[in-house]
């Protein structure tokens, strides 16, 4: 097997968790009142290199060890999955990716003709989908989304404030406000491209919301596998150097977190999740290491594997279901996928 795959491997999924889960909570912040209008559209801010391609074109051989890692992930090349069983209604498991991008919160018709014959729809949160309860959510932990003691520029590289300040302004979020705010509020804050705040504030919907809005319209019930706030307590609970150095990172890397989402924009269209740690650990080799690695693997990715899957049962066996939940849940040995099989469930790829 390749270094690529075999160095580090819960690192590389560290990464790219880091950009893609994370982004799911900075969605949240254009309603939240915390961030003055963006008016200006700056498209350059909102496109990156897929490397991939970069990859194959010119670095072929690394191509080819990316490709090979990916085979080697068991249900990595599918985002759309069939869930049976004997004495249970069918069901779906779509894999998301939380953005509202129109490449990818536009629904394919296979998707459409799912939600429209099961009969309810199944969300990682449905709380977290709505700003106001999502706000509620937060004040309620505040001692876990703002400091109790010092500020965010006193834990920040003191090199990197004019940074901070300059991505802080294009994204709205006036630096006093920001100076009270728990890092990793910021950190995903400065992940997120301009673009996706503007469409935020513009009422466009991340996937999941474009899905539940689907649903809803068809008169389809709502359900959620967990809440706004065991999300917040999820990631808030990582230490707190590990997002610190998260944002430092970011400040740091130029266009690349742009590459990245751009990137993971490819692979998730193409179902090719299985791709996605391998390509990352490519890319940012010097980032996917500290002190705070196992601990993200632990919280937000298996127990809250188990944790939906546990709250996903009863609802199979019972009621036709169409399942959305963040893409990178589905792959590997403690996956969704893989997790549902253990159950007696039959899962099949359809996309």
């Amino acid at each position: 097997m390749s270094n690529i795959w075999t160095e580090n491997h819960t690192n590389n999924l560290l990464l790219v968790l880091s950009f893609a889960k994370l982004l799911l909570i900075a969605m949240f912040f254009a309603s939240f009142g915390l961030i003055e209008p963006v008016h200006s559209q700056d498209q350059a801010k909102c496109t990156g290199t897929d490397l991939m391609a970069k990859y194959q074109a010119e670095q072929p051989e690394l191509f080819a060890k990316i490709n090979e890692a990916a085979d080697k992930e068991i249900n990595g090349r599918s985002i759309f999955w069939k869930v049976e069983k004997d004495d249970a209604p069918v069901s779906y498991l779509f894999g998301t990716m939380h953005m509202s991008d129109p490449e990818i919160s536009t629904l394919p018709d296979d998707v459409i003709n799912a939600i429209t014959v099961t009969d309810q729809m199944v969300v990682e949160a449905v709380d977290a989908l709505d700003p106001q309860k999502a706000q509620a959510a937060m004040l309620q932990l505040s001692n876990l989304t703002f400091l109790q003691n010092g500020t965010l520029r006193d834990l920040v590289k003191d090199d990197l404030e004019d940074e901070l300040q300059a991505a802080l302004a294009e994204r709205g979020l006036p630096m006093q406000v920001a100076d009270r705010m728990q890092p990793w509020l910021i950190a995903t804050m400065v992940a997120l491209p301009v673009c996706e705040i503007q469409r935020k504030q513009s009422g466009e919907k991340v996937l999941d919301g474009v899905l539940v809005e689907k649903a809803q319209s068809a008169g389809k019930p709502l359900q959620g596998l967990e809440t706004a706030k065991e999300q917040f307590e999820a990631i808030a609970s990582l230490p707190q150097d590990y997002h610190v150095s998260a944002l430092e990172e970011t400040l740091t890397s130029g266009g690349g977190g742009l590459d990245m989402i751009e990137t993971l924009k490819v692979l998730y269209k193409q179902g090719n999740i299985a791709a996605v740690f391998p390509v990352m650990r490519a890319a940012m080799p010097q980032t996917v290491s500290g002190p705070g690695a196992a601990k993200f693997q632990e919280a937000l990715v298996e127990k809250r594997n188990l944790t939906m899957v546990a709250r996903m049962l009863p609802m199979l066996r019972e009621t036709s279901s169409f399942v959305a939940v963040g893409a990178l849940h589905l792959p590997g040995t403690t996956g969704i996928v893989e997790q549902l099989r253990k159950h007696g469930f039959s899962v099949t790829s359809l996309r």
